[in-house]
């Protein structure tokens, strides 16, 4: 007994020994640490300007008729819509195929660029999906026919989703001296996005000025049409005159009101280790109004790297104090607690995707938006919604 005691300390006093000699490894590769200027925490931190219009709440300085959009001094964004494809019907082979795409799709992305999938669900909105299925007569003998298609599909609609219209799009921002350089980087951007998403087979367009500032308003003004035209647009006049709402009312804080709804965010807390790939589906299946963004940011490769290395060295100086413990006890220094190994397997295993399959670490954030005409459909779309992410 005291023999095999005797192995498990010098068994011990090695691993200790390999710990420090990690621990200094690391501290050299970290001796200067950089100021990170646009961190998570100055985010947080940052001290907001008072805001005194409804205009002032608008977050941007411009949007341009390009699609351009000035948010600050120097970052810039422009939005592209995207439609469906079919991957829950399709088989193992091609969603994995389109799994693979869409993953080499966000691989693609440096750390200075951020990207934003905007899904929003809208009620109410007949009128404007009536017009989209338009089909004009031609006078070629065949106009019976596409009179008696439109109606169909006008009856459809009406029955079908109660005039629920659904639209994605994704936005990148880009940081920039100025709009010229600002210009070039999108447009590169732009057709990078643009060229994956039909490699996937996506229908996709990019949004201008006009068709952005639509988006907004009807985010902002459920109940209203919109109508503007950069024509329209007098000198030092913005484009946030033609798309807030009458009112922003920020307490209580848990909901706010704007013009005549009340609307309320909420974050997605990820506890679970796998997510299901039918998640989204899932919540845009909701029959309501619903806004749900994922914020995308990819770390930069050696950060990322370092970071898991230092979980790590945590996670095997936990271990080395669970075998002191079992030492100390007499029990066997192999026994360790299963949540211990689990998480150590973990994050070898995702040191290794880093390090050798050129794979990127991600910050995410996945908004919700939900808004209604009274508290009480408010909290049930929310509780709805939160069954959903419980499962």
């Amino acid at each position: 007994m005291n023999k095999k005691r005797k192995i498990q300390q010098i068994k011990l006093m090695q691993n200790e020994k390999a710990l420090r000699s990690q621990k200094r490894d690391l501290k050299k590769s970290n001796c200067k640490p950089k100021k990170d200027k646009g961190g998570i925490l100055d985010l947080i931190f940052k001290k907001e300007p008072k805001r005194y219009t409804v205009e002032d709440t608008i977050p941007y300085l411009r949007l341009l008729k390009s699609g351009i959009c000035q948010l600050d001094e120097r970052h810039f964004s422009k939005s592209i819509a995207f439609q469906d494809i079919n991957y829950q019907l399709a088989l193992d082979e091609d969603r994995d195929l389109i799994f693979n795409q869409f993953a080499n799709f966000l691989n693609s992305f440096d750390p200075s660029i951020s990207i934003e999938f905007s899904y929003i669900n809208q009620l109410g909105r007949n009128e404007e999906m009536k017009s989209a299925i338009q089909i004009p007569d031609k006078k070629d003998g065949f106009d019976d026919i596409r009179f008696e298609f439109r109606e169909m599909l006008k009856s459809q609609i009406v029955k079908g989703n109660n005039g629920l219209k659904k639209s994605k799009y994704v936005t990148f921002t880009v940081e920039a001296d100025n709009l010229e350089q600002a210009t070039s980087k999108l447009e590169r951007l732009e057709i990078d996005i643009l060229s994956n998403l039909k490699s996937m087979g996506v229908r996709a367009e990019s949004l201008n000025g006009e068709e952005r500032l639509k988006i907004l308003h009807d985010v902002l003004n459920p109940n209203k049409t919109f109508g503007f035209s950069y024509k329209d647009l007098k000198k030092r006049e913005s484009t946030k005159t033609y798309i807030v709402p009458d009112e922003f009312n920020f307490t209580p804080s848990r909901c706010f009101k704007f013009g005549k709804f009340i609307g309320s965010t909420s974050h997605f807390q990820i506890l679970a280790s796998e997510l299901s790939d039918r998640m989204l589906s899932e919540f845009l299946d909701i029959d309501d109004n619903i806004n749900i963004s994922f914020h995308i940011r990819a770390i930069d490769q050696s950060e990322a790297i370092k970071m898991v290395k230092r979980k790590n060295t945590d996670i095997d100086k936990m271990k080395i104090e669970e075998n002191k413990k079992a030492v100390r006890s007499g029990y066997d220094m192999d026994i360790l607690p299963s949540d211990l190994i689990t998480y150590g397997e973990d994050v070898k295993s995702l040191l290794k995707d880093l390090q050798t399959r050129d794979e990127r670490m991600f910050v995410v954030s996945i908004v919700f938006m939900n808004f209604a005409r009274t508290v009480q459909k408010l909290d049930n779309t929310i509780a709805q919604i939160s069954s959903i992410a419980n499962k």
